[in-house]
């Protein structure tokens, strides 16, 4: 089960999207903005398909590419846990995984899309996203805290 591979459940997992982490390479979100909306400790996760996502991103050039070179190094110096198999989309991935970790732990997905935030709320899953009009990281559906 991917809680045993996490190490337990301590404190809460962040699963990160794809968009999120762009926006942390980016430097639209500070990774350190993360500890003003959650108190206590986190784990911070994502699954393969991001990576993958931000890999074929790489490969391009310009300066999207370059951020997502920075992503793919930012997501190894910070410690970001890759759990899951890609089968079907990355979101599908993301969703399976929040749904096999809710069981045991409490967990928060960490995205800036619309439908996969909409269909984790669906699912009774919280997500935190950077609200542009705020300039920070806003949680939609408190329950986990």
């Amino acid at each position: 089960m991917e809680a045993d591979r996490l190490g337990g459940c301590e404190g809460l997992i962040v699963v990160l999207d794809t968009s999120i982490v762009l926006d942390i390479a980016r430097g639209t979100i500070p990774l350190s903005s993360i500890d003003g909306v959650i108190a206590g400790s986190y784990k911070l996760v994502t699954v393969k398909g991001v990576l993958e996502e931000l890999s074929r991103i790489a490969e391009g050039g310009g300066l999207r590419s370059r951020i997502a070179r920075r992503a793919l190094n930012l997501v190894e110096e910070v410690g970001v846990v890759v759990l899951g198999d890609v089968e079907g989309g990355v979101d599908d991935a993301i969703v399976a995984l929040a749904l096999s970790l809710k069981s045991r732990c409490r967990v928060i997905v960490a995205t800036n899309d619309r439908v996969l935030r909409r269909r984790l709320r669906r699912i009774g899953v919280p997500t935190m996203y950077y609200r542009r009009a705020r300039g920070g990281l806003e949680v939609d559906w408190h329950p986990v805290f």
